[in-house]
């Protein structure tokens, strides 16, 4: 499908996905640059490409359309807008940046340079995440009243966390910057309503940690909806579930990632329907039957960001707007917890 020469900074978990999304499309990566040269030497053998000790080395030499930022997250800006300096289009992870300062300087250097920017809301590409959206939009819950739901796992339970609970590397939150960011985009994205003020409350139960391992927000929308989330990485059992819910005048939705292929629309003088992922109606890439998963979304919103790389018609992807309205989020929560009061964004 794509022709585009891209390159990999980071050769963790998020980085395979990245690759395996752009491989999916017919498209090469040809270059990986990580922290250290062991880590990029082995990824680029998987796939069958060239290892580099750094973003500067692989840029001056790889010749990439565009280069996927996998790397912790107090890294993304310095490498996108090293990045936007060379001419390359760049996929960058959630969060954005580390604050919102950071991140406005990233949308100001894509906007300058005529590239395509795009941040790593994956849950968009589900494709009842897209059928959500339509139908909110459509009027089928009526008006949007509440908006609720959490975004939890078990990661920081029994282990240490990795770099997302140091602040040199994660930026000043854990678990609402790592889980929430996803969620706080989803209740904007579907309802349709922008959250103008909230209320946090950080905790972190595991003593000597710097960063959040759990975290509660009450929400104000603009259109008068209210709305609770819970980001936390303690709880038993609980791998990655998003969930998400919305309760309208006339009906409401529960979607769970877990279980991404299926849909609750709730009526309140009709029975649930239970709606089920299907080309023919809602979406996605494979027929009726076939599951489609955390990959395919990914894959979903690359096909999008790359038919706008190489100038051609495309569906709708989160670009890095998406990402700096993420972090004005992430900065209210963030200031909500320390001072304790409403925050207006």
């Amino acid at each position: 499908m794509t022709s585009l020469r891209s390159g990999i900074v980071g050769a963790g978990f998020v980085a395979r996905v990245h690759a395996a999304a752009v491989r999916s499309l017919g498209g090469t990566v040809v270059a990986v640059s990580s922290r250290t040269r062991a880590g990029a030497e082995t990824m680029a053998g998987e796939i069958g490409a060239t290892a580099y000790e750094s973003l500067s080395e692989l840029l001056a030499d790889a010749g990439v359309d565009v280069v996927h930022v996998c790397t912790p997250n107090a890294l993304h800006a310095e490498q996108t807008l090293l990045a936007l300096e060379h001419g390359a289009h760049v996929v960058c992870e959630k969060p954005l940046a580390t604050n919102a300062e950071e991140s406005a300087l990233m949308v100001a250097a894509l906007a300058q340079s005529g590239r395509v920017g795009v941040t790593a809301f994956h849950v968009r590409g589900y494709p009842l995440v897209a059928h959500m959206r339509r139908a909110v939009a459509a009027g089928a819950l009526g008006e949007v009243r509440v908006v609720h739901g959490r975004y939890v796992c078990d990661d920081a339970l029994l282990v240490s966390g990795g770099w997302r609970v140091e602040a040199d590397l994660s930026g000043p939150t854990y678990v609402t910057g790592d889980l929430g960011a996803h969620w706080l985009d989803l209740a904007e994205q579907v309802s349709g309503a922008r959250i103008a003020e909230l209320l946090a409350d950080f905790r972190t139960f595991v003593p000597e940690r710097e960063l959040e391992d759990h975290a509660s927000l009450l929400l104000r929308f603009d259109n008068g909806a209210t709305g609770t989330a819970t980001f936390s990485a303690l709880a038993p059992g609980r791998k990655n579930q998003l969930l998400f819910e919305l309760e309208g005048s006339r009906g409401g939705f529960t979607w769970d990632q877990e279980s991404p292929n299926d849909l609750l629309h709730r009526h309140a003088e009709s029975p649930t329907e239970l709606v089920v992922k299907d080309p023919a109606t809602n979406g996605g890439r494979w027929p009726a039957g076939h599951a489609e998963g955390y990959g395919d979304a990914f894959t979903e919103i690359l096909r999008n960001a790359y038919l706008a790389m190489a100038g051609e018609p495309h569906g709708d992807f989160p670009t890095f707007a998406d990402g700096h309205r993420g972090m004005q989020l992430l900065d209210a929560a963030l200031r909500s917890a320390r001072e304790g009061g409403w925050v207006t964004v």
